[in-house]
């Protein structure tokens, strides 16, 4: 069910360790939205790119300190199990940027895709972002995310030129 371009769009916390909240100005930073954009470049591997930003401070959504990153990473897709679930592994880097500055990050995760329909599913992922300690604005971090993912049909794009779209069986568009 990995085979295809998908959207996605989310929310994401992301938890720092005691020592590292004292430095960071908190121990949680929510993310909201989060938007993601993932390729299939080939069987069992996409690539993912994703952009998460704290930008509602609202009731019990609130951030002492603010977090924007920009995140690359190179998936290697299982085979579905239970048919409907698809889990997966990534590694890949971040740019995070907090009210200090921008800092690198080099990350590994897993998360999967619960597809509750052929076009729409539901997408929980866990990340460790590990920055070096020679970096004075970020500290490594566990960060969660949950999404809604939606399939696109674009697979064939980029194929033959023909850009003339038309409606397929799915609902989306072929080209």
């Amino acid at each position: 069910m990995n085979d295809s371009w998908q959207i996605g769009v989310g929310v994401g916390i992301t938890k720092f360790g005691k020592n590292d909240a004292a430095f960071i100005g908190d121990t949680h930073q929510f993310q909201v939205p989060r938007v993601n954009l993932t390729m299939p470049i080939g069987e069992r591997f996409s690539i993912d790119g994703a952009i998460s930003f704290n930008t509602i401070d609202v009731g019990f959504i609130s951030n002492d300190a603010k977090y924007f990153s920009m995140d690359g990473s190179v998936r290697y897709n299982f085979d579905a199990i239970l048919e409907r679930f698809s889990p997966y592994v990534f590694v890949g880097g971040s740019i995070v940027d907090s009210d200090r500055k921008m800092t690198p990050t080099f990350n590994i995760g897993a998360g999967g895709i619960y597809w509750i329909t052929d076009a729409i599913g539901i997408n929980p992922q866990l990340y460790y972002k590990h920055s070096l300690e020679s970096f004075e604005s970020m500290r490594s971090h566990i960060q969660g995310t949950l999404g809604i993912v939606f399939r696109l049909n674009w697979n064939n794009v980029f194929v033959g030129g023909n850009h003339a779209g038309k409606r397929s069986s799915s609902g989306g568009f072929c080209f």
